[in-house]
């Protein structure tokens, strides 16, 4: 599915604010020009998003992943790798992750932040990007399951427990 082929109710990834569902297709004018928005209600944060047609292929909007890129995404959770030592490293490393939005890049950042975790606490700032990831992953997973936030959460973390037992 082409981001300039989303119809009302599809299931959609916006990486710069969450996952959603189409609601309307509609046309607006902003600053004496008209344009044909996606309007996106967010399923996670509350409230919805309008993103221009136009640009959503550029803008990073497409569908959830579905089937072996969902099944990549979940084998992913398991690929934890050393963090840096140093908060601000770290810090770097996390904050790329996140801002370069691939979902199995994040999966593996989520399990590394998860196994640090199991050693030693979080600083508030990792505990915050390690909610921000749980929260971005359970969306990819809720949208391409059908399914709803909690369980796709639950599924998320249960294996995150999976893959720390076997390590």
């Amino acid at each position: 599915m082409a981001a300039m082929g989303f119809k009302v109710g599809d299931p959609v990834v916006y990486p710069a604010q969450g996952g959603g569902y189409i609601r309307e297709i509609a046309e607006r004018e902003v600053m004496g020009v008209v344009n044909t928005y996606y309007v996106i209600e967010l399923i996670r944060k509350p409230g919805t998003i309008m993103v221009p047609v136009e640009k959503a292929a550029e803008l990073g909007l497409r569908p959830p992943l579905q089937g072996q890129d969902r099944d990549a995404l979940l084998h992913a959770l398991g690929e934890a790798r050393d963090l840096a030592s140093g908060w601000p490293a770290r810090q770097r490393e996390i904050g790329r992750a996140l801002s370069e939005s691939d979902p199995l890049e994040l999966a593996r950042m989520l399990a590394s932040l998860h196994k640090r975790h199991l050693s030693r606490p979080l600083s508030g700032t990792e505990h915050q990007q390690y909610r921000e990831l749980v929260g971005i992953l359970s969306e990819e997973l809720a949208l391409a399951g059908g399914g709803d936030l909690q369980e796709a959460e639950n599924l998320l973390l249960s294996k995150l427990d999976e893959y720390a037992d076997q390590s």
